[in-house]
């Protein structure tokens, strides 16, 4: 994170809805949700939404002084150095030599302790296994893939269970740190979020996650994808915080799906299926489709189309793209006209912006201005194009969304 540089740059972090602020929690996302009470106020419930404000000040700024503290949040430097007090003996902050002098004495930088809590994210696909180990300021400690083919029975959890095992050894963790399991599934998840219902590029039917967690001594929760890598462009967009309009965001991956989002929540539908956008037809009795149907925008938009169908690599594909490959020309043309054509229809559906995020988004930035005058000249109404946007995230952050739930619940709770 930044450094912060001044105390009008904090205070404008203290006015935004900083990370999470009420933890009121959702059952199928875990997400903490902002919400207002009426209950009576106690001097508990002062001291106790204080130290939480301080604390989620100093994760926001990343790096920070006592006095600003204060002037941030309108607090007096000894109850500033109440909560530092508190928080320090709960090892949650640490020190980082001094800021640069001003006239005076050296203000002391204090920043978070990353080392104070860990989360471990495991993303299952076609691809095999992917797992990390994030700490509390979301910095990757370790990482591991492992190439794992999913087949029904026991086999398959145990190797998730002792890929999660080996990577928690190999970084030398204290393992009684770590607040749980983010686990991602390109697929559709029951209403509890603790079966897999289906995720057609795996051939994974009616999967329960129970066939993991049992084998783990942490807390896990199964998340789609597409949410987790929405939820994950979210919570590192600091500058959306503050936005009441959501985004909706299309992933293309392997599989294409979505997801809206906004400072409150997740959107989840009637049967937990909200986002599954790679199924809208857009060609009807087209390209086969993993879930059984035909002329799904999925088959048209997915990475696939661009690297394994052809028995290449996305890096190939653009490579190749840039130096002028005609049949490349040829097969990517019709691809945007296919991809705008979608998002063109998820834009008049929801009527605000569009976040393109997923492994295919990284290589289309380049294009932005191209698909964007071609959305506008799909669109029925005056437009700019202005809408679109590409994910800020890295691949590995957007994988790190289920994660990061874990991370807001602990954060909300201080």
């Amino acid at each position: 994170m930044a450094i912060c540089d001044g105390a009008s740059q904090i205070a404008a972090m203290a006015d935004a809805n900083l990370i999470f602020a009420s933890p009121r929690r959702d059952k199928r996302s875990g997400m903490g949700i902002s919400m207002i009470t009426t209950s009576k106020i106690t001097t508990t419930d002062v001291k106790r939404y204080n130290k939480n404000r301080v604390f989620q000040l100093i994760y926001t700024a990343g790096k920070i002084s006592r006095q600003e503290i204060a002037d941030a949040l309108q607090l007096s430097l000894p109850t500033v150095n109440q909560n530092l007090k508190l928080l320090f003996e709960m090892g949650l902050l640490c020190y980082e030599g001094s800021f640069e002098s001003t006239g005076g004495r050296k203000a002391q930088i204090i920043s978070v302790n990353g080392a104070a809590r860990y989360t471990i994210s495991v993303n299952l696909s076609d691809n095999g296994i992917k797992a990390a180990v994030l700490d509390l300021n979301c910095q990757v400690i370790g990482s591991m893939r492992v190439p794992a083919v999913f087949e029904r029975g026991a086999s398959y959890g145990e190797t998730v269970a002792d890929t999660v095992m080996r990577l928690v050894e190999h970084t030398g963790i204290d393992s009684s740190a770590v607040l749980g399991v983010g686990i991602t599934v390109p697929g559709i998840f029951d209403m509890e979020n603790s079966t897999v219902v289906y995720a057609p590029t795996m051939g994974m039917k009616n999967y329960p996650m129970e066939n993991i967690a049992r084998l783990l001594p942490f807390e896990c929760r199964g998340m789609n994808d597409a949410r987790s890598g929405a939820f994950a462009e979210f919570w590192f967009d600091r500058e959306s915080h503050d936005k009441k309009e959501g985004k909706t965001y299309l992933m293309l991956n392997t599989g294409v799906g979505g997801s809206y989002i906004d400072s409150d929540n997740i959107r989840f539908g009637s049967h937990n299926r909200y986002g599954e956008f790679g199924h809208m037809t857009l060609y009807p009795g087209g390209r086969p489709c993993f879930c059984g149907k035909k002329g799904c925008f999925e088959s048209y938009v997915s990475a696939r189309c661009l690297s394994s169908d052809m028995g290449i690599t996305l890096d190939t594909f653009f490579e190749g793209l840039r130096n002028g490959n005609e049949e490349y020309k040829k097969v990517f043309d019709k691809y945007l006209d296919d991809l705008t054509t979608g998002i063109n229809n998820l834009y008049i559906m929801s009527d605000g912006d569009v976040i393109v995020g997923g492994p295919v988004a990284a290589y289309l930035r380049e294009y932005k201005d191209l698909i964007c005058r071609m959305l506008v000249e799909k669109c029925s109404f005056e437009i700019d194009g202005s809408y679109l946007s590409f994910a800020k995230c890295t691949q590995q952050q957007a994988d790190s969304g289920a994660a990061l739930i874990f991370l807001a619940d602990f954060i909300s709770s201080i």
